[in-house]
């Protein structure tokens, strides 16, 4: 008997975070259809890019966004409400190591975006600010 297993594609990195909460979570958990940003509160790319997915957020509703940083918790917490982005029901905020981030993604530049399909694989990642009407094109 020949038998068929099929294999579950997970694409998504190992990368532990909290959420604002508290609790502590791994991105491999993201459903399908995930984008995550990984920023810094402080950096004028990553408020701009905050700032045009917020004014564009519909184009985003079938899709989850994670916005992880390694500042405080209370800074993303207010990050998150200075771009209103702290209500939309599909956009999460988190805090990682910064060791943790950089063992999964090497140096990278702020915002960096990393966009996952429904089967969750790999789709494409952006390095530095990115307009959104090109973040939007991978979708």
């Amino acid at each position: 008997v020949e038998e068929t297993t099929k294999q579950e594609i997970n694409e998504l990195p190992y990368l532990s975070y909290q959420t604002l909460k508290g609790d502590t979570v791994s991105t491999r958990t993201l459903p399908g259809g995930s984008i995550l940003i990984l920023f810094n509160t402080e950096c004028d790319h990553c408020q701009r890019e905050a700032k045009e997915i917020s004014e564009k957020i519909e184009a985003f509703k079938n899709y989850e966004l994670l916005f992880i940083a390694a500042d405080s918790v209370h800074k993303i917490d207010n990050f998150s409400k200075t771009y209103n982005l702290f209500d939309k029901p599909n956009v999460k905020f988190g805090r990682a190591e910064y060791q943790d981030v950089f063992m999964n993604f090497g140096s990278i530049p702020t915002p960096s975006v990393y966009i996952y399909s429904r089967e969750r694989k790999f789709v494409k990642s952006f390095l530095g600010e990115t307009p959104v009407e090109e973040l939007i094109k991978y979708l």
